[in-house]
Formats: C-alpha cells, sequence, structure tokens
C-alpha cells in the first residue's frame, strides 16, 4: 500500500536531495581544479629546468635534489617503458617500481642529443596530503548546509503547502463554477489556478450533464403525456364504436408519436454519435408526416403547403429525420394560428412559417432545447424568428 505524505515532507526532502548533489558535485569540481593546478605547477618548473640543460652529460649547476638529468642509454626499465618511442617535448606521470611518483620530460640538448629530465614529485604532492584535513572540515560544513537547507525547505514549502490547503478550502466552499473561475483568476501561481480552472470546468460539465437529462424528462414527460391521453381517449371512443375513422386515426398519430418520442431519448441517452448511414428521401418523409398530421391541423382550420425541391435527400436514416421535422411540425401546429403553414424545403434548409396566435409564445419552450440537441447530433441547426403575425423556423444543414 502507497503511503501518503505531505507537500511540505515531499519536497523538503527533494530540496535535501538537490542540496547534497550540488554540494557533492561542487566538491568533485574543486578537487579536480586543484589536482589540474598542482600538475600544472609541476609540469611548469619540469620544463624550465628542462630547458636550462644544454648538455644531459652536465647537470646545471643548483640543479635541486628532486630532479635528475638522465640520458637515453641511462634511463631505467620502468622509465624507458615510459617515454620509448614518444616525441620531444612528451610529459608523462606515474609511479616507478619503487613506488616513488614521478614527472618526466623528454627533452632534446642543444647538439641534438636526447635525454630525460626525471622530477621526483613524492613530497610535494600537496593535494593528496591535504584531503584528509579538508575532509575533517568539509563534512561539518556539508551537514550544517544540509540541516540549513532542510530547516529553510520546511520554512519556503511550509508556506505553498498551507497556501495549498487554503486554495482546497477555498474551492471546498465556492457556491458555483464562476466562482471558481474568478478565484483561479486572482490565484497568483499559475499551476494552482490551472488545477481550480479545471475543477470549475468539470463542475460545469457536471451541471451541464444534470441540465441535460433534467431537459429530457421533461420533454418525456411533456412528448408523452398528450399522445398517452390521445390514446386513451381514442381507446374508449372505440370501445364504444369500433368503425369511427376518426379515433383510429387519432390513436394512429399517438402511437407515432410515442414512437418518435421513444427514439429521441435514446438518442439523447446514447453516447454514440451517429453516422451518415442510410439516406431518406425529403419528399417521401415530409409527404407522410404531413399527411399523418393534416388531420390535426384540420381541426385548427389550418392547412399545410408544401415545397419540396426535387430529388433531395439526407444522408440519415428516416427515424432520425422523422423526429426533428414531426417536432417542428407539430409546434407549428399546436402553436399557431388558423391559417396556411408554409413549408418549403430546398439544398440549403428548411423554412416553416406559420400564423402566429394572437396570444400565442411562439410555441416549444423547453422542447426547443431538446429539438436543438436532437439537430445538433446529425449537424442540423435550428432558429426561430417571430413577427408580429407570423413564426418563422429555419433548419440548417450542411451543404
Amino acid at each position: 500500500m502507497n503511503r501518503q505524505h505531505s507537500l511540505s515532507h515531499v519536497l523538503a526532502r527533494q530540496w535535501v536531495a538537490f542540496t547534497l548533489g550540488l554540494s557533492a558535485l561542487f566538491i568533485a569540481a574543486t578537487l579536480l581544479l586543484l589536482f589540474v593546478l598542482e600538475d600544472s605547477f609541476i609540469d611548469r618548473r619540469l620544463r624550465t629546468v628542462a630547458a636550462s640543460v644544454a648538455d644531459p652529460a652536465i647537470a646545471p649547476a643548483g640543479l635541486p635534489s628532486q630532479f635528475r638529468v638522465l640520458a637515453m642509454s641511462q634511463l631505467p626499465d620502468d622509465i624507458r617503458a615510459r617515454v620509448a618511442g614518444k616525441a620531444i617535448g612528451h610529459l608523462a606521470e606515474f609511479r616507478r617500481d619503487d613506488g616513488r611518483y614521478v614527472h618526466v620530460l623528454l627533452a632534446r640538448a642543444d647538439a641534438g642529443t636526447r635525454f630525460v629530465v626525471v622530477y621526483d614529485v613524492t613530497d610535494e604532492l600537496t593535494v593528496n596530503a591535504g584531503l584528509s584535513r579538508g575532509l575533517a572540515f568539509a563534512l561539518p560544513l556539508l551537514l550544517l548546509l544540509l540541516v540549513c537547507a532542510y530547516a529553510l525547505a520546511r520554512a519556503f514549502v511550509g508556506r505553498v503547502a498551507r497556501r495549498a490547503r487554503g486554495l482546497v478550502a477555498a474551492v471546498l466552499a465556492s457556491p458555483d463554477p464562476q466562482h471558481l473561475h474568478a478565484l483561479a483568476q486572482r490565484e497568483p501561481v499559475r499551476e494552482f489556478g490551472e488545477l481550480v480552472r479545471l475543477h470549475a470546468h468539470a463542475w460545469q460539465d457536471q451541471l451541464a450533464a444534470v441540465e441535460r437529462e433534467r431537459q429530457t424528462l421533461a420533454f418525456l414527460g411533456h412528448e408523452l403525456r398528450t399522445p398517452l391521453q390521445s390514446a386513451r381517449t381514442s381507446l374508449a371512443l372505440l370501445e364504444r364504436q369500433r368503425t369511427d375513422p376518426a379515433a383510429w386515426a387519432r390513436l394512429q398519430r399517438a402511437v407515432e408519436r410515442l414512437v418518435r418520442a421513444s427514439t429521441a431519448i435514446l438518442w439523447l441517452s446514447s453516447d454514440a454519435v451517429p453516422t451518415g448511414q442510410g439516406h431518406t428521401q425529403a419528399a417521401d418523409c415530409l409527404c407522410e408526416l404531413v399527411e399523418e398530421l393534416a388531420p390535426l391541423a384540420a381541426v385548427k382550420d389550418q392547412r399545410i403547403e408544401l415545397l419540396i425541391e426535387p430529388g433531395l435527400r439526407w444522408p440519415w436514416p428516416p427515424e432520425v429525420v422523422e423526429t426533428v421535422l414531426a417536432n417542428l411540425l407539430l409546434n407549428a401546429i399546436q402553436h399557431g394560428d388558423a391559417g396556411a403553414i408554409g413549408v418549403r424545403c430546398t439544398r440549403d434548409g428548411l423554412t416553416i412559417r406559420n400564423p402566429r396566435a394572437p396570444l400565442g409564445t411562439g410555441g416549444f419552450g423547453m422542447g426547443l432545447q431538446i429539438v436543438q440537441r436532437l439537430a445538433a447530433r446529425i449537424g442540423w441547426a435550428v432558429s426561430f424568428e417571430h413577427e408580429q403575425s407570423t413564426t418563422t423556423c429555419t433548419l440548417a444543414w450542411p451543404a
């Protein structure tokens, strides 16, 4: 099981690890620099002595005891192996067979004779000798540095942790997503602001999903109530008189409306995006809907005038298209006044224009949002325009 740690504890440990790593790199770089400097001083002194040698058989006056000038014939085996085949000016440093550490330089005298200058630096290596003394001071200083780093980390990161806890409390106390957006805008730490903003978007999406479900239930209750009541009335009439054509037609319309309502609910509750498989002939679909709804329009002294561009069809199954168009035609009939309802369908879109009732509201209300959602699932857009005497519904689709 994973153990959870506080933000201040985790960041403090990381800060201490960073300080330890940085200090180790600094110490290593310092030691490397000291070794390089020490070697450069030794090599420069070695070259100075070699330049003062004119004849390898005669050592320069005042030559320090650590230096020896050897002709090539006098070289010991361990030194000869290091300079054999090397060019003039070659420098080498190594530990001899007797344990002494030397620097050697291959040089040439004025007469062209090759010789080797040997510098015994065994007793002059100050960096190696001083390492033990330096580490005795470096380790306590490093420990003190780590303690200071941990204390500063706890102090600085503690402020960040307190800020994070306060921000969480403010998020939990927020009454709505808009308050969270304002909180994210005021947050000085960009990463914290992004977290608050993401939470606000998630909250908005959740509210939108709940609202869509509420609209779906409202639409379901609205759409099913009328056809169910009509079906009950029609069944009662048919019970008394089995040959009543009006009751039979009403029952058929009620059943069709129930089917379309159930189809709409299935679309809205499904996460799958409808595909453009299948097709629907515009003339056949609209003519069937007009034939179905004409008796309902006749009750209100309305007539449906249909104008369709020849050869027009939609790349969607008939049940998809019928659900949208039937709701728009029903709205025009139920909320319109007596007169002609003009339906014009072209390749650019469909227009329904109906007389506006004197006290009418234009229709739909909550149902309009449902119809717009249904149309949007297949790439269509619904809009309404209310004038003094008419209401125009426009249904647009891609070319």
